[in-house]
């Protein structure tokens, strides 16, 4: 097998084929400044622009991306505003939320992203808007929402 610095035309390379939907094993068909730039697959034979197998980057897993949180007053109020619609109701009495179930205004609800809420509206066929302790959530539910 050659080193990467002598490949040319004619020589096997791994590339990620679309039609194969994998990387598999290639003949290059063409070069450009001494990179490889065309490949024909060796499996289906499609012919395609080189694309170099993807490599785990080093550092572990992707870092999640966050949407911006509301500014101190306005996450406080909506704070405030949660804890008056809690206030005096268990906790463990809130219904387990889940897309085919079906709520009504003012049913306390528990969301296993986040957390405990509160229906506020219901907007047919099937979708209900529920605030959460940060933040207000519209959620699919059950077509027959109340």
């Amino acid at each position: 097998m050659k080193n990467k610095e002598n490949i040319e035309a004619g020589d096997e390379i791994n590339s990620s084929c679309l039609k194969c939907k994998d990387v598999t094993n290639h003949t290059i068909i063409a070069m450009v400044d001494g990179k490889v730039a065309k490949v024909q697959c060796n499996v289906c034979g499609g012919r395609h622009n080189y694309r170099p197998k993807k490599t785990e980057k080093a550092g572990g897993p992707k870092k999640k991306t966050t949407r911006a949180t509301p500014s101190g007053t306005n996450l406080a109020k909506g704070e405030a505003h949660f804890k008056k619609l809690v206030a005096d109701r268990e906790p463990s009495e809130a219904l387990t939320y889940a897309m085919d179930g079906i709520f009504k205004k003012g049913d306390l609800v528990d969301h296993p992203t986040f957390g405990l809420g509160v229906v506020v509206a219901t907007e047919m066929p099937n979708k209900i808007e529920v605030i959460f302790r940060q933040e207000s959530k519209l959620l699919i539910c059950g077509r027959l929402c109340k």
